[in-house]
């Protein structure tokens, strides 16, 4: 499957189609568990009919029922039992200890046991209300996939309309990124093959608009409205949502119906040649920024604490701090920074490679008013697959893309744009098509306010996201492309570091962690080496000080599933 795909370069270019091979990621593992299989086709699983045990403050031991019929079944309950003892055993030590005050909830459910959401074998708190972190990228990407489907694929595109050209924007958060440039690549006119960047899409575009050689000055305009314009989330009446002290930190750039270079500018300073340090090498180029920008920054011998201040509402920027004189061989780590209003910095790019060709620019702006017919498209169209967005944003807890995602199911399930203050009930409604006849008391005391998890409003039980998480089990058309998407324990994106110690346990986890001050959450899933899978969530809340001693106690509990699963 093309990672990204391009439609015609149109209008009788030497180079009529752009092709885009998508280049194999290799996955170094660390530890002798199988190796992750990435396929579109979804694995058919068998769920037993049993009674779902309702989420509760206390332990749920295994259902009472007829007498077991054979010794498998004695040694299942067995095992279920131990591991409940267990993990309330863990609990309670963690709040006498480390975790002392903190609120801890724990949900666990045999995915293959129950009709319906899988029966809760152990919930301690499961009914609490939490903030969830970055866990809350689960919801958002998988309320996705069931709006959307899994053959649903943004696109962004350049159309013709009188008097100029507008582009148009689909959501879409991967537009630009430079993490996917070193698997792109594309051949030019000439037929040489070359890696994709941020100058290539804007130069596609660009050259198509150039030899349409329209007479007289042209508009180029964005059309951004497939989202609200309100691209930060800074909650109720400016109360409760994102810090409002990340405005300038890549994890929280804003969000828009056509972003580009992940709303980021990525500077390389340079200590040759002047007093001060060269900030010049910007990507994408922007003629003129650095000049306009004020430089307080000094070349220090040893010292690197560089950084970029911009000011709320602009794109006037600082920059600050010592930058390392640079050794001859030494790669300079790039700084970001986020930029306001990623539309019109995206639209402003593209007029500017126009402007380079030779086109005389009569309006850079942004189109305004309703849905319209839509005009001829010039040049290629720019397509990104949701699997792709989807893995991305949960392997690697991108919170652009979760937003993304959010607000794209939004507007596809209200046909408004995209807006934020219909996260709760548009979630709602699709986790309650997803869990059925239990959705009801399971969503009681949830709140959903954003995609990524950074708003303080957001609040999720772990019940909630164990039978959310389990209504991927068994799904043909969605299951595979939502679990494969989480990181794998051990091995890849934000969980490479944790589980690599697991004494030759066959059993694997894919898992969203999540964390913010004060918060440490870990939901996935345990999958043994048969195919039995256990969905699980585990949320810490109010702790002072490091998020160590509870990601030590989410690493026991789920090893304590691991023992579960095994043979």
């Amino acid at each position: 499957m093309a990672f990204i795909v391009v439609g015609d370069l149109a209008h009788g270019s030497a180079a009529t189609l752009l092709r885009l091979a998508r280049m194999r990621r290799t996955r170094t593992l660390k530890i002798s568990r199988p190796p992750r299989t990435r396929t579109r086709v979804a694995i058919p699983l068998i769920a037993a009919a049993l009674a779902v045990v309702p989420t509760s403050a206390s332990l749920a031991p295994a259902a009472s029922g007829p007498a077991p019929s054979n010794t498998t079944t004695i040694t299942a309950a067995a095992g279920q039992d131990a591991l409940a003892t267990r993990v309330k055993t863990l609990v309670q030590n963690a709040r006498r200890g480390d975790l002392k005050g903190a609120e801890i909830a724990v949900s666990i459910r045999a995915c293959d046991e129950g009709g319906g959401p899988g029966r809760e074998i152990v919930a301690i708190d499961a009914d609490r209300p939490m903030l969830p972190a970055s866990n809350m990228k689960v919801v958002a990407s998988g309320a996705a996939l069931h709006s959307l489907g899994p053959d649903f694929r943004f696109e962004t595109r350049v159309e013709r309309i009188p008097g100029g050209y507008v582009l148009i924007g689909d959501g879409d958060p991967s537009l630009g990124d430079p993490i996917f440039f070193d698997r792109l690549q594309y051949r030019d006119a000439e037929g040489e093959r070359r890696q994709l960047d941020e100058e290539a899409i804007l130069g596609f575009w660009a050259d198509a608009i150039a030899r349409n050689g329209d007479e007289g000055p042209i508009d180029i305009l964005v059309d951004d409205s497939i989202f609200e314009p309100r691209h930060w989330n800074d909650g109720t009446d400016g109360r409760d949502g994102w810090n409002p002290e990340d405005r300038l930190n890549r994890f929280s750039a804003e969000v828009a119906g056509l972003n580009f270079h992940r709303n980021t500018l990525h500077f390389r300073p340079r200590t040759s040649g002047g007093a001060k340090p060269d900030w010049t090498d910007v990507r994408p180029r922007i003629d003129g920024l650095v000049e306009a920008s004020r430089n307080d920054s000094k070349i220090s011998a040893d010292k690197q604490t560089a950084w970029i201040y911009r000011r709320p509402g602009t794109n006037e920027l600082v920059f600050k701090g010592m930058v390392r004189r640079q050794r001859s061989g030494r790669p300079v780590v790039p700084l970001e920074v986020t930029v306001h209003d990623p539309p019109m910095i995206a639209v402003e790019l593209l007029a500017d490679r126009v402007r380079d060709r030779g086109v005389e620019i009569r309006r850079i702006g942004r189109r305004e008013g309703g849905p319209r017919e839509a005009g001829p498209v010039v040049g290629p169209v720019v397509r990104m697959p949701i699997e792709e967005i989807v893995e991305h944003c949960n392997e690697e807890s991108q919170n652009l893309y979760a937003e993304s995602l959010l607000k794209r199911t939004i507007h596809e399930n209200t046909g408004r744009p995209g807006a934020w203050k219909d996260a709760n009930a548009t979630i709602r409604r699709i986790a309650t098509a997803r869990i059925g006849a239990n959705a009801g008391d399971l969503l009681e005391g949830n709140y959903f306010d954003d995609g990524s998890g950074l708003s303080r409003r957001n609040r999720v039980t772990a019940g909630f996201l164990t039978a959310w998480l389990d209504s991927f089990h068994d799904d043909p058309r969605l299951g595979t492309i939502f679990i494969e998407s989480l990181a794998r324990g051990g091995e890849e994106g934000s969980l490479e570091s944790r589980f690599q110690n697991w004494d030759g346990r066959s059993a694997r986890v894919d898992a969203k962690s999540g964390y913010l001050t004060g918060v440490s959450c870990l939901s996935g899933f345990v999958t043994d080496d048969t195919g039995r899978r256990w969905a699980f969530s585990i949320l810490c809340n109010g702790f002072k000080g490091s998020s160590r001693p509870a990601k030590r106690l989410q690493e026991a509990i789920v090893t304590a599933i691991a023992d579960l699963a095994a043979p």
